[in-house]
């Protein structure tokens, strides 16, 4: 074959011609390379395909091996699985509840309005400002039963509050005395409790404003009187004399009106001009204050800082100016200007309490507790002070102090129920049940509660056993 592959191959080489050719037929020459490459191709597809055999048997061996062995030992299947669907089962029981409001404790004192809210944990919640109104929004709170509302009349404005549940979360809103309205909001916890406290401050009308407009109106005329000349005086008697003759009558008479008239008509304008300056700082006073009811805290505190460099110990303007500064929030501006103040006045409880109020919205509720403590009046002639003093006391968690407080504000009022309530809410903390009970019924017993507060007495009351 390979003779034969040659002689082919050299006929095609030297191109033969085709009489040559005739002899061998339909002969051509075999490429033997590439013949032996296709064997050796076909004898490594033969041996991959008993490889995969060899393999895939194998694998078969081994998949059978182990489903024998499960068939033989089912208690070993079910070990593993049964953890594995406790784990997956085990994360939804740890879902956390919702926060719960308790119980709502209105309080009024005369001075200022609170709203306690008992709540089971520690919430989240959002403040919104409007005008003459605030609303709080607790978030995922649970509220069960009925909206609690209120009104409150004070001097002739009305104050009214709301508590309903809201798909899911809490809502408070409180309305009234337009810009005025103030709220104080704090947030604290007392063990695995909350309590948020909402202060509403009832702002009095100052009763010494009319008094200083008129004065200076009507002592006004009396001083220029006095500030006569004496020739005018003596000028018109002899005019009014009935005794002289007449013809000295006639001439003089025109002569004294005359001087008379003169003489009066310049006192007219310095009265006006009297009446304009007595009446000046009060009017001042009214723009500041009216600038500050329609929430212009700005132009309201310059109105206020220009009266009070004009007249420095006017406690009144001291006072308002307080009162602005905490309406606007700057209680900064505040803690910076009004100690001074009252070092200069420190009997001045208004003031005082004032800043304390601006260190409350500070959040520095000890500083407050320090400011209120230092010259206080006296209990008898201010118990609304000792009252917040005490609120405050049981927003730090001094229950002894407030106790002791809350006993001498009974004890001058023992009627006043929101002081028995405060003071059973005390005496339970210290862990004294029994006396805790008597108070909440005395608290029920008094006066200024509303009926959630009245409610939430009667139950502790009547969980704490406290006696008749």
């Amino acid at each position: 074959m390979s003779l034969v592959n040659d002689m082919l191959r050299d006929l095609e080489a030297r191109r033969a011609a085709p009489a040559e050719r005739e002899q061998l037929g339909s002969l051509y020459a075999v490429d033997e390379a590439a013949a032996a490459r296709r064997e050796r191709y076909g004898r490594l597809r033969r041996a991959l395909l008993v490889v995969a055999a060899i393999v895939v048997a194998a694998v078969g061996l081994f998949l059978l091996s182990e489903r024998l062995q499960l068939v033989a030992q089912p208690s070993v299947v079910s070990a593993p699985v049964v953890p594995a669907l406790i784990e997956e089962v085990a994360p939804p029981p740890e879902v956390v509840p919702m926060a719960r409001l308790l119980d709502v404790l209105p309080q009024n004192d005369g001075r200022r309005f609170v709203l306690q809210l008992l709540l089971d944990r520690s919430v989240s919640y959002q403040r919104i400002d409007t005008t003459g109104s605030v609303s709080f929004l607790l978030n995922d709170v649970q509220f069960t039963g009925e909206a609690r509302t209120g009104r409150i009349e004070k001097e002739g404005q009305t104050l009214s509050w709301r508590i309903e549940a809201q798909d899911g979360d809490v809502q408070v809103l409180i309305i009234g005395f337009g810009d005025r309205l103030n709220v104080a909001d704090r947030l604290e916890s007392i063990g695995d409790r909350s309590q948020l406290w909402l202060d509403v401050s009832f702002d009095s009308a100052a009763d010494a404003d009319a008094q200083s407009v008129s004065t200076p109106a009507a002592e006004a005329p009396d001083l220029d009187e006095v500030q006569l000349p004496d020739w005018v005086t003596r000028e018109a008697e002899p005019a009014e004399a009935p005794s002289e003759p007449a013809r000295v009558k006639s001439t003089p008479e025109p002569q004294a009106v005359r001087r008379t008239a003169a003489a009066v008509e310049p006192a007219a304008p310095a009265v006006a001009g009297n009446v304009t300056i007595g009446a000046h700082q009060p009017d001042a006073l009214a723009l500041a204050r009216d600038a500050l009811d329609r929430g212009d805290h700005l132009l309201a505190i310059q109105q206020l800082q220009a009266l009070h460099q004009a007249q420095p110990d006017n406690p009144e303007i001291s006072r308002w100016l307080a009162r602005a500064y905490l309406s606007a929030g700057d209680a900064a501006a505040l803690l910076k200007w009004l100690p001074a103040q009252l070092q200069a006045r420190p009997f001045d409880a208004q003031l005082r309490e004032l800043l304390a109020r601006g260190q409350l919205q500070l959040g520095d509720q000890d500083a407050a507790i320090t400011t209120l403590q230092q010259s206080a009046p006296s209990l008898q002639r201010n118990t609304a002070y000792h009252a917040l003093l005490a609120a405050l006391y049981q927003q730090v968690g001094d229950w002894a102090a407030s106790v002791a407080t809350y006993r001498q504000l009974v004890a001058v009022q023992p009627g006043q129920g929101a002081w028995q309530l405060g003071l059973a809410i005390a005496l339970e903390q210290l862990d004294q049940p029994a006396q805790a009970g008597r108070h909440y019924r005395l608290a029920l017993q008094g006066q200024g509660l509303d009926e959630s507060a009245r409610r939430f007495a009667n139950e502790r009351a009547g969980s704490l056993g406290g006696t008749q």
